[in-house]
Formats: C-alpha cells, sequence, structure tokens
C-alpha cells in the first residue's frame, strides 16, 4: 500500500446558516467539476422523479467516496457528503473533501471505511443540522481532523481494481454498521447521482 500524502481539506455545498454556496479549502477545478456533476444530477433527478424527488433527495444516506486522480481534477479525492439546504429553502449537497496524491486507484472498500478521518468528517458534517450550528466553529473544527494515518486505508490510495470512485455508506449508525458499496467506472455522471440518490446501490 502507497501512502498519500494529503494536501489540502475543505468543503462546499449548503448548510441552513446561509443563503448560499459555502465552501473553502478545496481546489477551483475540483470544485467546478464537483458543481457540474451535482446540478446536472440534481436537475435530471427531478424530471425522473417529479414531486417525489424532495423525499428521494431528504432521504439519500451520507456517502463516504475517495475517488481516482483525474476524475474530479489533478488530484485523488476522499470525503463525505450528505443532502443540504440553505437558508431560503434551497438544496445542494454538503461535502467534505480532501485532496491527496499517491497512487492513482481508490482504497478498498473492506477497511476503508473504519478510518478515523472518514468517521470524524461524517460526524462533522453531520454537525451541519444542528441547532445553534456556526460556520467558523465548524471551520476550525475542519482544521482538526486527524490526518496523520498515512498509511490507514483512507489516507492512501491502493489498488482496487478498475473503478474510477468508489462511494459507501452505513445501512445504521455507528463505525460497525453494515455497509452498502457502489464502485463507479468513469466520470462522475447523472447515473452515478441516481444510484446515490437511490440509496441502495451494492456492487
Amino acid at each position: 500500500m502507497r501512502p498519500c500524502r494529503i494536501r489540502k481539506t475543505g468543503f462546499y455545498g449548503k448548510v441552513r446558516t446561509h443563503g448560499d454556496f459555502v465552501g473553502q479549502g478545496l481546489a477551483p477545478e475540483f470544485v467546478a467539476q464537483w458543481d457540474r456533476w451535482l446540478q446536472a444530477g440534481m436537475l435530471k433527478t427531478r424530471e425522473r422523479f417529479g414531486d417525489a424527488w424532495l423525499d428521494s433527495y431528504l432521504a439519500m444516506p451520507l456517502w463516504h467516496f475517495s475517488v481516482r486522480p483525474g476524475v474530479a481534477g489533478r488530484y485523488g479525492y476522499a470525503g463525505v457528503m450528505m443532502p443540504g439546504i440553505d437558508a431560503v429553502g434551497r438544496y445542494f449537497p454538503f461535502a467534505i473533501a480532501r485532496a491527496m496524491t499517491g497512487a492513482d486507484e481508490p482504497p478498498r472498500d473492506d477497511d476503508a471505511p473504519g478510518a478515523a478521518w472518514h468517521e470524524a468528517a461524517a460526524r462533522l458534517a453531520l454537525s451541519s443540522l444542528k441547532t445553534g450550528f456556526s460556520l467558523t466553529a465548524f471551520e476550525a473544527a475542519l482544521a482538526g481532523l486527524p490526518t496523520h494515518e498515512a498509511h490507514a486505508a483512507t489516507a492512501s490510495l491502493p489498488s482496487a481494481g478498475d473503478a474510477d470512485s468508489l462511494w459507501w455508506h452505513r445501512v445504521t449508525a455507528g463505525e460497525r454498521g453494515p455497509l452498502v458499496r457502489h464502485r463507479h467506472d468513469g466520470p462522475l455522471d447523472t447515473a452515478l447521482f441516481l444510484r446515490l440518490l437511490d440509496g441502495h446501490a451494492d456492487d
């Protein structure tokens, strides 16, 4: 397993305390591609789901992800993504991500979910839903996420087959809950967003 250098941790999306997008610390090329993907995915799934879209969106699980370098910019990315909403009721997913350099493969799904960084990032992302959420306090907590696991599965990008990105979530709360996994080939696209919105992909 090749260790990965963590370059930068940041966030992007919508939170309940602000009337527009919030973001910090992520490369512009990543944000641009990420935004285009999610905007297109939300538009396509709204057309498909109609009046049922909002319930499906709000029920979407918090997904952990690892993306191979070149898929969403120069670097590989690992992070978490969850449904987001801003202060005026507009919807867009909220994500915490970190750019990494290393091998060009996503991590294995057997040991990745247990890594401390992913669990801490998930808890921090979910804190955006709490009453009294402060973006300033969030940014301070983001800076304190663990970064010392240079050889842990989610702090490196070991060989894991041909998937360009790997997505997983826990069916139940807690670090030992059963997993749902999805390996995606190719660019981030509307088909992927549909699978994530469904929440039941397992392959």
